[in-house]
């Protein structure tokens, strides 16, 4: 029987999953556009009683199922919360900290520290855990999708280019080969980058999370995949904690 109904609500995409207290998915993890729930509340799926909890980074979704009584004892992730899982925000101002990225966080201190996710979505962002649970920050950046987006609206001639699961090798000898070749090899070196200035922390355990995790662990062999489940485990670590410390 579930006693949790776990949310991960994205700019793009909302995920759920039904767990019990002991941290086993009662269910598969389901997905549907945020726009659309957001148009068509019908959409969410009924609480069956259980707690609710989400990591929410769209705040006119939160207020929604907060003004329309959805959900009656819905709690939706922040850093205070957090802290009972055993992360340390000290170091940084956690006012401004997506919620997703706090999930991802508490997520991290399943495994070995210190450690680093890149989640790779409509944004990229990227959280790093200190091996004594304190989180030392990261980056935010824009994803491939978005990228390609920005060119299209910024540009007169430059069209949305669909993503591709394939890293460009050459040159590009057209717009749309020397587009992906820019954006997507551009991409890769971002994160290459940013695990480069990481190398300050001594980290051993680079996990990438999101919709377009798989493409970078691809690329980059240093990356491990997280998996569907990476940020809505965070969610549910923070709510067992929380319900355990109050």
């Amino acid at each position: 029987m579930a006693d949790y109904l776990l949310f991960n609500i994205g700019n793009t995409h909302t995920q759920w999953v039904f767990a019990d207290a002991c941290g086993n998915f009662c269910s598969e993890v389901a997905s549907v556009d945020t726009s659309d729930w957001m148009q068509d509340l019908s959409l969410l799926p009924a609480d069956g009683d259980c707690q609710v909890w989400a990591a929410c980074v769209v705040p006119a979704a939160g207020e929604l199922l907060t003004s329309r009584k959805i959900y009656s004892n819905i709690e939706f992730i922040t850093a205070n919360k957090a802290t009972a899982v055993g992360l340390d925000f000290s170091q940084t101002d956690s006012s401004t900290l997506g919620a997703d990225r706090i999930a991802n966080a508490a997520a991290l201190l399943e495994g070995e520290l210190p450690a680093v996710c890149f989640d790779c979505g409509t944004a990229i962002t990227m959280e790093v855990v200190l091996a004594n649970g304190v989180f030392a920050g990261g980056a935010i950046m824009p994803g491939r999708k978005l990228m390609r987006k920005s060119l299209a609206a910024g540009t007169a001639l430059l069209p949305d280019l669909p993503l591709s699961e394939v890293l460009p090798e050459k040159f590009g000898k057209a717009t749309l080969p020397a587009m992906a070749l820019g954006i997507d090899r551009g991409a890769v070196g971002m994160i290459r980058e940013l695990m480069s200035l990481s190398a300050q922390y001594n980290i051993r355990r680079y996990l990438a999370a999101g919709g377009d995790a798989a493409f970078f662990c691809r690329a980059i062999e240093e990356l491990e995949l997280a998996g569907d489940l990476f940020t809505l485990r965070g969610v549910f670590a923070i709510a067992c904690h929380y319900a355990k410390k109050a």
